[in-house]
């Protein structure tokens, strides 16, 4: 009974974590970066709900991209402890 409901909590804990971060934050951040980069011209209408792994994926690059830069920028031109 206990191994059922800790498979149950590990579950809907996974379920919220993919919703909350796959489908919501890297999916709205590759959307609004690509809107940037395409001029407003894509992701739009059925694009958007054709290509939701794609666009999250555009998501995940920018959040490496931006992390990179900023490593870049602490190592070369940032504070030195």
């Amino acid at each position: 009974m206990q191994d059922e409901i800790t498979n149950s909590a590990v579950a809907v804990v996974k379920f919220i974590a993919y919703y909350i971060i796959w489908s919501f934050v890297l999916f709205n951040l590759g959307r609004m970066s690509l809107l940037v980069v395409t001029l407003g011209q894509y992701p739009r209408g059925l694009d958007a709900q054709r290509h939701v792994n794609q666009i999250s994926l555009a998501g995940i690059l920018v959040l490496v991209l931006a992390w990179s830069a900023i490593t870049v920028y602490n190592n070369t031109l940032g504070v030195h402890a």
